[in-house]
């Protein structure tokens, strides 16, 4: 994505935020990164405590809002632009900016027109937008004035507490939040381009050709920027992308291309698929249940400051969520959440007093 973006735009300054150890042999001046910022760097308090609670997905957005509040802040910055790293840059991106010039805040929706087959109905309409937020925040930019400082401020608030993948409380990392926009902050403009963010979810709307330049069009505008939500997905390229892409063979060039760029740049190297906050400091692999009981369980926070440590590998141990599974009391089993449980206690209460 970087060096996609630097081949248009060479003069852009890029800072790339990395949740992550950096690797051994890492030398920023060989990449195509003018900055790399970790955790510390954006203003997260307690970062490594604050990441246990995250899966990867979970962590690498819920650090968006502290980047641009942070980036938005230094010297000489007109405007920020967030780009996901599954993006491939592949025409000019500077209409962008002259957007901004009217505009606070710059939204691309996952849709800009509406499906007519049920099953896409279902697919792109009802889980991809409905379940995860009217916007993809695959890409956002942002002004720097005071509208955009505050939207800054405001995504970060909610990213730091509740950027979980928890659909069914109306969650979905830090996308849903950004639903709210059009009621709290009106400088906001939705991109209606068809040449941002091209998709699967999308790509039915927009068919990509090829010019003779060897530019990628989408429609009959230039294609912008491509987002490979869900490369490794097979489901995506063979139900979505071959079934869409039938008649204009440029999507599966597209694809192919691709590939060999991740290829290039390290993909199925080993020593860059390990995530330094998959491990509990005794080499043991961190499970989900052990994340979810850390960040909704005060008191488990407050008897383990240090959520890595092998005491609370142990207690995550006793409690069934490292393999195997715990036994559920039959109110868990019916998904009761905890207000819930204390809501029955007080209707049997009161039922009981009547009894009496």
């Amino acid at each position: 994505m970087a060096k996609s973006l630097k081949a248009l735009h060479p003069d852009w300054v890029f800072h790339a935020v990395f949740s992550d150890s950096l690797p051994e042999d890492f030398d920023l001046d060989a990449e195509p990164f003018d900055e790399m910022l970790g955790m510390a760097d954006i203003g997260i308090e307690d970062s490594e405590r604050w990441a246990f609670r995250h899966t990867v997905v979970e962590l690498c957005t819920a650090v968006k809002g502290a980047a641009l509040q942070h980036l938005l802040s230094l010297p000489d910055t007109d405007c920020v632009f967030y780009i996901d790293p599954d993006i491939m840059i592949l025409n000019s991106m500077a209409p962008l900016v002259d957007m901004l010039e009217d505009a606070s805040i710059l939204l691309t929706p996952h849709m800009l027109e509406p499906e007519e087959e049920s099953w896409l109905i279902e697919g792109n309409e009802v889980r991809a937008t409905l379940a995860h937020g009217t916007f993809n925040l695959g890409f956002a930019g942002v002004r720097a004035c005071d509208e955009g400082k505050a939207f800054a401020r405001w995504w970060n608030r909610r990213l730091l507490e509740f950027c979980y993948d928890d659909v069914p409380r109306g969650l979905f990392t830090d996308q849903r939040w950004c639903d709210l926009v059009p009621s709290f902050f009106p400088g906001y403009k939705i991109v209606r381009d068809p040449g941002y963010n091209v998709a699967t979810w999308n790509i039915d709307k927009r068919p990509i050709t090829r010019g003779e330049d060897g530019r990628y069009r989408a429609g009959d505008v230039p294609l912008r920027f491509y987002h490979f939500t869900g490369y490794d997905a097979q489901w995506n390229y063979q139900h979505l992308l071959l079934k869409h892409a039938e008649q204009f063979p440029a999507a599966k060039e597209l694809w192919d291309e691709y590939a060999s760029a991740l290829e290039e740049n390290g993909q199925n190297d080993e020593k860059l698929k390990h995530w330094k906050y998959d491990w509990f400091a005794d080499g043991h692999k961190i499970t989900p249940e052990c994340r979810r009981h850390y960040r909704d369980n005060e008191k488990a926070r407050k008897d383990f400051p240090d959520p890595y440590s092998g005491k609370y590998r142990e207690h995550c141990a006793a409690m069934g969520f490292l393999g195997g599974k715990r036994k559920e009391s039959i109110i868990e089993h019916l998904g009761y959440t905890g207000q819930q449980i204390r809501y029955l206690f007080v209707l049997l209460y009161r039922r009981l007093l009547k009894g009496k």
